[in-house]
């Protein structure tokens, strides 16, 4: 079962990288399409090969680093997802509000605000980042090329992350 969700967070955590890393610096980034064309102007040359040395400096085994930074939201989005479902189990179970009791006991929020950072740090930690983990998945989710599955995942993911969201703040506000 740790293996299953180890694998679940990298998942997640290779498509949001992989998604931000073509959105941002390759469809988004003029200098990589002004890298695609040939040109005679020595400025232009020069802007591209300022683009690629940048490129190479922010890497790190392959893994453009400031995108892997951005890409550390999933696996709180998922830690924020798994305390929502805990949350409507005792709405829906023990008929207790739990998020409204926190949510206006100022004592309870910011105390749970700190177990959810020390949590996302070690569930980083030991899914993602001992022993550089997510290295090995990586290059193993390249060599396998099955991004069909793996981005399905990712999206029925999202989509019952959002709904699991939805559903709660109907609970807090009704």
């Amino acid at each position: 079962m740790l293996k299953l969700l180890e694998k679940y967070y990298n998942i997640n955590y290779y498509c949001t990288y992989k998604l931000l890393f073509i959105l941002c610096w390759r469809m988004l980034n003029p200098l990589y399409w002004l890298s695609l064309l040939k040109w005679d102007n020595r400025y232009i040359k020069w802007l591209v090969s300022i683009g690629k040395k940048t490129e190479e400096a922010r890497m790190d085994k392959g893994i453009y680093l400031p995108y892997s930074s951005r890409a550390l939201i999933t696996p709180f989005i998922i830690i924020c997802w798994i305390f929502s479902l805990v949350c409507l189990a005792c709405t829906k179970i023990l008929r207790v509000q739990l998020v409204r009791i926190i949510l206006e006991n100022g004592i309870i929020f910011y105390p749970l605000l700190i177990v959810f950072g020390i949590c996302g740090y070690y569930i980083n930690e030991i899914f993602l980042f001992k022993n550089d983990k997510y290295e090995k998945y990586f290059a193993k989710f390249e060599k396998e090329k099955k991004y069909l599955l793996y981005y399905g995942i990712y999206v029925v993911s999202l989509i019952v992350q959002f709904a699991t969201f939805y559903l709660l703040l109907m609970e807090i506000v009704v």
